[in-house]
């Protein structure tokens, strides 16, 4: 058995980045404004941000009536939280992750407006986050809300949905409460109430649905003070950016990486076995630049180079040629959606966009960066500092929701509690903001300790749950 403060200090030792957040007593709203709103980007990555900006602009005009009130400001840089998988605001970490990303602007809209974060949408129904449904608080009441035939169906192919909640609480062993079940009546009075007219797909649906269950979260007082989030999928913005940008912009190291040979053995090299490229849990894993699909089935199937070419091992995908109208042309199709490297490649480290995440994603983004200046060391000196300028080692995923219960213990919440509570009262953002940010991070230290320590050394943290809330003892 280890103390919270022996897992802290292995931390520590194990991940500087993470051992840092945990002993920062810096009170969250000043985290927010120091490390996040206050970011300086370089004028040139503002001058290439303008084109995907224009896209998210263009996709959220596309899906939102003038009705619907959404009031976007666009003259920042891209300070972008890609923490979340695309779903109905669900995970503690991940829903309240997207308030930190705001928290110390989140009641100035008229000022700020309206904020967006980008969702991965290249995962299953049934994924870590959401598990083909919704859940209720730290008793992890879980309701199902898609056939379970259809889990393994990647969230950005799925199409239009009908959503029914009171149908999947009959079909449920779960016993939910009267509050829960009054709370998913007053959700299914939303769901009923928006206009699906302008989606496509089930991602589209779950940005409007999502962009009225935010303001859920916030106290009727302050409701109309306070900024709204716009949940994007990402895959399908970076996909219509890089068909076009491969076809048009060749001076640049994304597009070389892909297409010039001496920059690809670099680069294949230098990235070997780090998470999101290629190897990363031993020969075999991970994906060459993209995944690729065949047919309608929606399993991602690995590529792999060979010589001018990515072939699945298994011959699921058509061999394509590493030419940029042939990757286009698989792109725009739908045979290929771009891995973990090349969307950071190209968001973070071309574009300079702030990326906001947890603690997987800043531990993989670091050494991706890392990665990124040891190749432009070697073959682009002028890209080499616009790089150094990039910004990743951003930490957003924090449970920052909670009630306390007959006993006084604290009980985290879930997205849907958040939304039912409207937990986000002006006192209880007032004491949140100073709160200090460690304590936010504390809940996960059982999982970072696991995450860091060696199998053989690992030993179970000693704790109680009120322990990893203790910053929070002040919620009723």
């Amino acid at each position: 058995m280890v103390t919270l403060e022996q897992a802290i200090d292995y931390i520590n030792k194990a991940n500087p980045f993470m051992g840092e957040l945990l002993n920062l007593e810096d009170p969250l709203v000043r985290y927010a404004h120091d490390r996040i709103t206050t970011h300086v980007f370089h004028p040139q990555h503002l001058e290439r941000q303008k084109f995907y900006k224009k896209l998210i602009e263009e996709k959220i005009n596309n899906l939102f009536l003038p009705s619907e009130g959404v009031k976007l400001n666009f003259e920042s840089g891209m300070i972008v939280d890609t923490s979340d998988h695309h779903g109905i605001l669900n995970f503690p970490s991940t829903a309240c992750g997207h308030l930190i990303d705001v928290f110390d602007t989140v009641l100035d809209r008229e000022h700020y407006g309206d904020f967006y974060v980008l969702d991965c949408g290249n995962v299953p129904l049934y994924n870590g986050i959401a598990k083909r449904g919704i859940d209720f608080d730290d008793s992890h009441k879980h309701l199902n809300l898609f056939p379970k035939k259809d889990k393994h169906k990647l969230i950005s192919r799925y199409p239009l949905y009908k959503f029914d909640f009171m149908e999947w609480v009959q079909k449920s062993d779960e016993k939910f409460n009267d509050e829960q079940i009054e709370f998913l009546k007053r959700f299914q009075k939303i769901v009923d109430g928006i206009d699906f007219s302008t989606c496509k797909r089930y991602s589209d649906q779950i940005v409007k649905i999502n962009y009225y269950l935010w303001q859920e979260f916030f106290d009727v007082e302050i409701r109309d003070k306070a900024r709204r989030c716009l949940t994007l999928e990402h895959d399908e913005i970076l996909i219509k950016y890089l068909s076009k940008f491969l076809l048009e912009s060749k001076d640049n190291f994304v597009w070389k990486t892909l297409f010039d040979p001496v920059w690809r053995e670099t680069v294949t090299k230098e990235f070997d076995g780090i998470y999101g490229a290629w190897n990363y849990s031993g020969p075999n894993t991970g994906t060459h630049f993209f995944w690729g699909f065949h047919g309608d089935d929606g399993v991602e199937y690995r590529l792999v180079l060979d010589g001018n070419k990515l072939v699945n091992p298994d011959g699921k995908v058509e061999p394509i040629d590493l030419t940029p109208e042939a990757i286009s042309k698989a792109l725009t199709e739908g045979i290929i959606i771009p891995s973990i490297f090349t969307k950071f490649s190209l968001v973070a480290f071309y574009l300079g966009a702030k990326t906001m995440g947890g603690p997987g994603q800043t531990e993989y983004t670091g050494k991706l960066h890392k990665a990124w200046l040891n190749v432009l060391t070697k073959l682009d000196k002028d890209e080499l500092e616009l790089v150094k300028h990039a910004s990743v080692m951003n930490f957003c995923c924090c449970d920052l929701a909670f009630h306390k219960d007959g006993d006084g213990n604290i009980i985290r919440e879930w997205g849907p509690d958040i939304a039912m509570y409207h937990r986000f009262t002006k006192e209880y953002l007032e004491r949140l903001g100073q709160t200090p940010f460690k304590y936010a991070v504390y809940p996960l230290i059982p999982i970072s300790y696991f995450r860091f320590t060696p199998a053989t050394e690992r030993q179970k943290v000693e704790y109680k749950s009120n322990d990893l809330y203790q910053g929070f003892n002040w919620v009723k």
